[in-house]
């Protein structure tokens, strides 16, 4: 579920666009300090119409761990921008901006290192396929930075085998 809200009226005509566009939507109406924390605890995404200095300041008590929290957008007043806030690869705030950039015909903001120079994004990396980052184990900022820089980085599967096939595409999407 994608909560919505703003609190202007241009801001509720754009919340209204989105609600008449995905059927996954569910508009939260009051003030924002009281309906964004709700929106945050029962949502997997939410899109503010918002200054974003706002909703920091609103979700930063909130925010837990970015692989549990919801990915958050933030609109400008005059829907110019859609910007990915919190959450961006695990939270798919960063896939919530674009779908959000291509419903309202603004921009979208997206500004994680890796989407930026289209290196993988460890954090999904083979999700499709079933596989998980065990973050216990692993030093997640090191092998990003690793990739980001074009280093040659080893993933070790430790699961039994067989993983399901990898077709062409997945191993274009995933090479390294």
């Amino acid at each position: 579920m994608i909560g919505v809200l703003a609190v202007t009226k241009a801001g509720r005509h754009q919340a209204q666009l989105l609600a008449g566009a995905w059927p996954d939507v569910k508009v939260y109406d009051g003030r924002a300090s009281e309906v964004l924390p709700i929106a945050f605890a029962e949502c997997s995404g939410i899109v503010a119409f918002l200054a974003a200095g706002a909703v920091v300041r609103i979700i930063a008590p909130l925010l837990s761990d970015k692989a549990t929290d919801p990915g958050v957008v933030c609109v400008d007043e005059a829907a110019r921008f859609a910007i990915a806030l919190v959450g961006g690869h695990e939270g798919d705030a960063n896939v919530l901006a674009r779908r959000v950039a291509a419903t309202l015909g603004c921009e979208p903001v997206v500004t994680t290192a890796s989407d930026a120079v289209e290196a993988p994004i460890l954090e999904s990396f083979g999700r499709e396929l079933g596989l998980t980052l065990d973050r216990a184990a692993s030093d997640v900022a090191a092998v990003s930075r690793a990739l980001l820089d074009g280093e040659p980085v080893l993933l070790v599967r430790e699961q039994p085998w067989p993983v399901p096939a990898i077709t062409a595409a997945d191993h274009a999407s995933y090479a390294v």
